[in-house]
């Protein structure tokens, strides 16, 4: 073990155990790490070469493990699986917590006009649309057509389902302030959940269309599987959802509690920083959580996948009962 308690570094086994929650949560939290996006093309260049040189045998793993654990972090946070090259930074999963603290606190602005309200969608799903097509399986590509249809459709979608339930609540009428308020604060939540998921599914609808690489655990791919694609996009949805949930219906509650307090009365200006830090402290916990629901490098029984994926062998002749795919971010 290191100086910090964490294993020696051998190049292939995860810091945490990605068998359990809490090991895929640590080592979600080190790809998320907004700190990692104040790396420099340096700092990329030197990870890169301190980890081909361990690669050579030319670096002590004993020795060298925080640095080899620390360049390993830069690289995961900032290079696609899939590509080998760098993420355009906005669009880097670490780049998640500080962009959404702003978008969320347009999403959840008090009384917000028709105008307001579809700006905030529209500037939400714009992002999402790049961030999913950025940390995709990039074992398959989508033209721009298919970019722009996927655009359309989850900025369509938001707007509508946001503009139509505000509009919904105050048709209603209702008299109880609790239960008014309670239903204007789960319209964000409702429109941006609903068409995160359709822009999941719309956005990455051709890996369960055209399918996904699935390799053994040797690394040899053996084809694309629809199956696996499915499995991947359902599963980035979920996460995608499990996201939402805390960030946009926990804020206003812990905020309606501070708006109590002495303190926030006589400085109310201080409303606005005070609700993007709790908004930033829910995210901090929540994206990390929400991505590690399931291993990036996911792994499916064979049984589950089209009949061709059956009975294949290993290259030492022993058939492959599961395979592994990426299923994204």
């Amino acid at each position: 073990m290191t100086s910090n308690s964490f294993p020696v570094f051998d190049g292939v086994s995860n810091k945490y155990d990605n068998n359990t929650f809490y090991g895929r949560y640590q080592n979600f939290r080190d790809i998320t790490d907004p700190s990692t996006l104040f790396a420099t093309e340096k700092d990329l260049n030197q990870s890169k070469t301190l980890l081909d040189n361990f690669k050579k045998g030319l670096v002590d793993p004993v020795k060298h493990s925080d640095e080899l654990w620390k360049a390993k972090k830069v690289l995961d946070s900032t290079i696609h699986p899939d590509t080998g090259k760098p993420i355009f930074l906005p669009f880097r999963v670490s780049a998640f917590l500080p962009i959404n603290v702003i978008i969320c606190a347009g999403l959840i602005l008090p009384n917000a006009s028709i105008g307001t309200t579809i700006f905030w969608q529209w500037i939400n799903q714009s992002y999402n649309i790049a961030l999913n097509h950025a940390n995709r399986n990039a074992s398959n590509t989508m033209s721009n057509k298919q970019i722009l249809e996927a655009y359309a459709s989850a900025v369509g979608i938001s707007c509508s389902l946001a503009v139509g339930l505000g509009w919904g609540v105050n048709k209603l009428n209702i008299q109880n302030k609790t239960i008014s308020s309670a239903l204007r604060m789960m319209v964000p939540f409702t429109a941006v959940t609903s068409a995160g998921i359709a822009n999941v599914l719309i956005m990455r609808g051709n890996e369960m269309i055209n399918g996904i690489d699935i390799k053994d655990k040797d690394g040899v791919i053996h084809g694309k599987s629809k199956e696996a694609g499915k499995s991947a996009v359902y599963k980035v949805a979920f996460s995608r959802a499990a996201t939402s949930f805390p960030a946009l219906l926990l804020p206003p509650i812990v905020m309606g509690l501070f708006e109590k307090t002495s303190f926030v009365k006589k400085y109310p200006k201080v409303r606005m920083p005070l609700n993007l830090a709790v908004i930033a402290a829910i995210f901090n916990t929540s994206l990390p959580a929400a991505i590690a629901l399931f291993p990036q490098e996911s792994t499916i029984s064979a049984n589950s996948l089209e009949p061709q994926f059956r009975n294949i062998k290993d290259k030492n002749g022993n058939i492959i009962k599961e395979f592994i795919y990426n299923k994204g971010l």
